[in-house]
């Protein structure tokens, strides 16, 4: 038998296209309340965007995170918190926030002298999963490039891409002195002891924040996501609907990309979510366990111990593959736990081409009405299938379920 599909028991990324990473975990902004004897602001709005026209000291300000070349707001503006506070010291200037999703958004850079560097984590807060970044900048009055990595195995998100932050210099307020140790400011990182964000300063004249309650985190949810391009799909009913749900997200440029392929480890993932699974889990013994990605394998095991899939007759996984139409309506009808009418004979024009070990499922998928045909009456059962047609029989698949 060729494909995986073809069970020795009868069922790089879910949709790496999947996102969401519009998807996520509440954390409420820090609100602080300054005492009475703060020093008085001082506005930066006029100031010119060299070192040498700020005192020392830390300023409020605000900033946007804009997709990269653009004026749009990013994704991460979501996942930052405002205003921001600017450190200038030693003819030098620092930035910092708070970067919300922190175990999730694994890595961030800016460029500093046209080279993308890590930024310093000056603080971090297990609870809330934020952390605070501090970066050096130069010239407050241009977009500073930057670049984001997002590992999101809850919701099978694994991109990385530039940004751009835009900084509101009308903003800036001064908010107090500051007091550093100078060993640590090497070129990109921050002074070990400059506040930042919800950091805390050795400064004897930095004012004392009190702390808002703040809500416990609440469990993520999708956001709303306008995807740009789907409006003349077939499938723009049930894609908008499984962005809805969370099962599916799209990219951070907007798109969905329906036509897109999906391979075997998403269309794993994807139906282990939609299902739920969190049955028995079977051990993986694959010959090819080391090609499978991590965030696949704890929905790999809910996925064979449900019986809905299994191995090729080699015992590899073939992660990277692309699903097949046939591999879809096998796995399937092995959720549905459809059994098969060996004398079906289904009526689509390439028939003849639908693999042996597939037939009776996908002649048992299509008389429910879950599985149909492509143009001119082709099941194309060998062809891949797309990220439009696996959202799709998944939601066909979840009204079925009993």
């Amino acid at each position: 038998m060729k494909e995986a599909i073809h069970m020795k028991s009868p069922f790089n990324k879910v949709m790496s296209s999947v996102c969401l990473f519009s998807l996520l975990v509440s954390a409420a902004p820090i609100c602080t309340v300054w005492a009475a004897d703060v020093p008085s602001s001082a506005s930066v709005a006029n100031s010119s965007s060299s070192t040498s026209s700020l005192k020392d000291g830390i300023y409020s300000m605000n900033y946007v995170i804009k997709k990269f070349s653009t004026e749009q707001n990013s994704v991460m503006q979501d996942y930052v918190i405002n205003p921001g506070k600017l450190t200038v010291t030693g003819g030098k200037q620092y930035f910092s926030f708070t970067l919300k999703q922190s175990k999730e958004n694994t890595a961030f850079k800016t460029e500093f002298d046209g080279v993308l560097k890590d930024t310093k984590i000056i603080a971090t807060n297990e609870v809330k999963n934020t952390r605070d970044v501090q970066f050096e900048v130069k010239d407050l009055s241009k977009k500073l490039k930057a670049w984001v990595k997002v590992d999101w195995a809850a919701f099978n998100y694994f991109h990385e891409y530039d940004i751009e932050i835009s900084f509101d210099k009308a903003s800036g307020q001064r908010i107090s002195d500051v007091s550093v140790d100078k060993g640590d400011s090497a070129a990109g990182s921050a002074p070990s002891t400059a506040p930042g964000g919800s950091g805390q300063s050795t400064s004897k004249d930095q004012p004392k924040a009190i702390e808002s309650v703040t809500p416990t985190p609440a469990k993520p949810t999708a956001p709303a996501q306008v995807l740009i391009d789907v409006d003349s799909h077939w499938a723009k009913a049930s894609i908008e609907q499984a962005v809805a749900s969370g099962i599916a997200n799209g990219y951070e440029d907007g798109k969905f990309k329906p036509e897109g392929e999906i391979s075997r480890s998403e269309f794993t993932v994807l139906i282990s979510r939609a299902l739920k699974l969190e049955g028995k889990k079977a051990e993986l013994n694959y010959s090819d366990l080391n090609q499978i990605p991590q965030w696949v394998r704890p929905h790999l095991e809910q996925a064979i111990g449900a019986g809905i899939i299994s191995s090729y007759e080699d015992n590899t996984f073939r992660p990277d593959r692309n699903i097949t139409r046939a591999e879809i309506a096998v796995m399937i009808g092995r959720a549905l736990g459809l059994q098969p009418d060996g004398n079906e004979k289904l009526t689509f024009a390439d028939e003849q081409q639908i693999p042996q070990w597939a037939y009776a499922q996908v002649a048992a998928a299509s008389k429910l009405g879950i599985i149909n045909g492509r143009d001119n009456n082709l099941y194309a059962p060998n062809a891949s299938a797309t990220r439009a047609e696996a959202v799709t029989l998944t939601l066909a698949l979840l009204k079925n379920v009993k």
